[in-house]
């Protein structure tokens, strides 16, 4: 058990498969004994919650793109204070989504840098790379098992321009980022990523 823990993050567009792998990275570190802390962003706090409700709004398309920055970033910044306590506790944190998300559905790459050294950095990033029509296809089959609405950024032409910024963060940043093909079978998707973790893990 490494004395710190670890930050491990889960990022890319909608159904590229995020919660699936973040729930199976889970489930094999507790099985290898590490204590895990798992979190989601937006969280389950009062400010995650009207985030949320927001997203699914009729008129969420009315907001501009500086107040959605300032609410995820709060609700950010209530995670960061939970994951920096429990990685000097020795867990292992895995979040699916964080700053990476912002950047690359809300901000222009020129305030990359700047807004990505407000964040406690994670020792690992994975963003999962899958084709737009192809996500939108698995989103919209999550939906009528569990009726959610869609949410506001969860069209084709937003996410096809969202995607090119996903792709494009690990020439802007110096952050330990792993672009994941997730058009794969999601064994497939899952074997890449705990190969990348367990070469992590025994580094500690």
């Amino acid at each position: 058990m490494p004395k710190k823990g670890i930050f491990i993050v889960i990022d890319g567009i909608d159904g590229s498969g995020k919660t699936t792998i973040a729930d199976f990275l889970r489930d094999y570190l507790k099985q290898r004994g590490y204590n895990i802390m798992s979190l989601s962003s937006p969280s389950d706090s009062e400010n995650g919650r009207y985030l949320k409700d927001l997203l699914r709004k009729k008129d969420s398309n009315k907001i501009k793109p500086e107040k959605w920055v300032e609410l995820f970033k709060e609700n950010m910044d209530e995670s960061q204070q939970i994951i920096r306590g429990a990685i000097e506790e020795g867990t292992i944190v895995i979040i699916d989504r964080y700053y990476y998300s912002s950047l690359a559905y809300l901000l222009d790459p020129k305030q990359w840098q700047a807004y990505s050294e407000l964040f406690f950095k994670p020792e690992i990033v994975f963003i999962l790379d899958v084709d737009v029509k192809t996500g939108l296809k698995r989103v919209e089959e999550k939906y009528k098992k569990t009726k959610e609405k869609k949410a506001y950024f969860e069209k084709e032409k937003i996410l096809k321009e969202v995607r090119k910024k996903f792709l494009a963060l690990p020439q802007f940043l110096k952050d330990n980022i792993k672009i994941i093909d997730s058009n794969r079978e999601i064994k497939d998707v899952w074997f890449d990523v705990k190969k990348e973790i367990n070469v992590l893990i025994d580094k500690k």
